[in-house]
């Protein structure tokens, strides 16, 4: 290894271990802007987002005892971001999930309109959101989380296996069931899969 190429990150975990302050800062500017951007996608509010990504470094710096070094850090250090912004959600109920259904082979999002103009119309579609949320919060978590990252957060399918360390082909299936078991409970309420436009 030349003196340019980069330290590999379970080094710099053997180093933290050992109480090495510098190895703990080559580690936070490695992933800081990745970590921030990751939990920024996923959580709408700045300041949310910047004070949750800092605490996804405090609890990997605090139990990186607990690190498996024959994985990837950076997949570790994301799991603890993203089961950090799952218990955001938990904690603050969601306005919208905006859906994407595929027509023509081209995918059209279905976001519910804010209704500022017309107060009846806005508590129809505040309602409309509620139900919503509701039907997707039924799920299993497994598929809620799919489906807020996909939806909710616009992460590629790519991004969602990565960020949740399953295959890619195991993302699109939950995201696909997801989506059937979501039309199948609104028909069962009555309403018509497909919005209208």
């Amino acid at each position: 290894m030349t003196p340019s190429d980069p330290i590999p990150d379970r080094d710099l975990v053997r180093r933290c271990l050992e109480d090495d302050q510098g190895a703990y800062r080559l580690l936070l500017a490695r992933y800081e802007r990745p970590v921030y951007g990751l939990v920024r996608r996923m959580i709408p509010n700045d300041e949310d987002a910047r004070d949750l990504a800092q605490e996804a470094f405090v609890r990997a710096f605090r139990n990186l005892d607990r690190f498996d070094p024959d994985r990837k850090f950076s997949s570790w250090l994301f799991r603890i971001a993203h089961n950090l912004c799952i218990d955001h959600y938990r904690r603050r109920k969601l306005d919208t999930v905006p859906l994407v259904r595929t027509s023509g082979g081209e995918e059209e999002t279905w976001d519910l309109p804010d209704g500022e103009s017309d107060p009846s119309r806005e508590f129809s579609d505040r309602e409309r959101s509620r139900r919503l949320l509701a039907l997707v919060e039924s799920l299993p978590p497994l598929y809620r989380s799919v489906i807020l990252f996909r939806h909710q957060q616009g992460l590629s399918y790519e991004e969602i296996a990565e960020t949740m360390e399953l295959p890619l082909g195991t993302i699109k299936a939950r995201i696909h069931r997801a989506h059937r078991l979501l039309r199948e409970k609104l028909l069962r309420q009555g309403v018509d899969w497909i919005p209208e436009a």
